[in-house]
């Protein structure tokens, strides 16, 4: 067994996960996690950002769970976000697309800690194996459980916090220290 392998069984046991290396798998996890199938093309233009190679996205997942969410989240991420979240009071007077007002409500909930949103892309070479994936949403622990059971080092590490370590020690295996970004060129 390699140093890696011994971290990602260290990390599954951690978080409670199994392997799930596999688009399958991966897909099996987000929906236990309450996690349902999401039409990203629609919004394509709003979620795909250097961390994601969009040739490469096999699949979409929701997760609308205020509670777990919130639950989960890190004291850093509360912080970011003042939760609870306040009302949000403003209008405007500017005429929206239905999905542009969807998108506006879709946002709210990812910056609000009610929604995160999962990309899943295929590896290089083999559609089925899961290569990376971006979560957009304040769900930190979401990046890493996704991390331990693929035991793919996503581009995007998110903000994890000091507690993260086993997290930390694969970016610093893939020769990212610090869990650096690593967006596409």
């Amino acid at each position: 067994m390699t140093d890696y392998q011994e971290l990602l069984q260290a990390a599954r046991a951690h978080y409670g996960v199994g392997a799930a290396p596999r688009v399958s798998e991966a897909a099996a996890l987000l929906t236990s996690l309450g996690g349902k199938t999401f039409d990203y093309s629609r919004f394509a233009g709003n979620l795909i950002d250097e961390y994601v190679d969009s040739a490469r996205v096999v699949a979409a997942y929701d997760i609308s769970d205020p509670e777990l969410l919130a639950s989960r989240s890190l004291p850093v991420e509360r912080e970011m976000m003042e939760w609870p979240p306040e009302e949000d009071e403003d209008s405007y007077d500017v005429v929206f697309t239905k999905d542009e007002e969807l998108w506006n409500v879709i946002q709210d909930e990812l910056g609000g800690m009610r929604r995160a949103i999962v990309l899943l892309e295929h590896a290089e070479g083999d559609a089925g194996a899961v290569g990376n994936f971006r979560v957009a949403g304040f769900a930190q622990w979401l990046r890493e459980t996704l991390w331990a059971a693929t035991g793919v080092v996503p581009r995007d590490p998110g903000w994890p916090d000091e507690s993260a370590t086993l997290y930390e020690k694969a970016f610093a295996m893939h020769g990212r220290p610090g869990c650096e970004p690593d967006p596409i060129d």
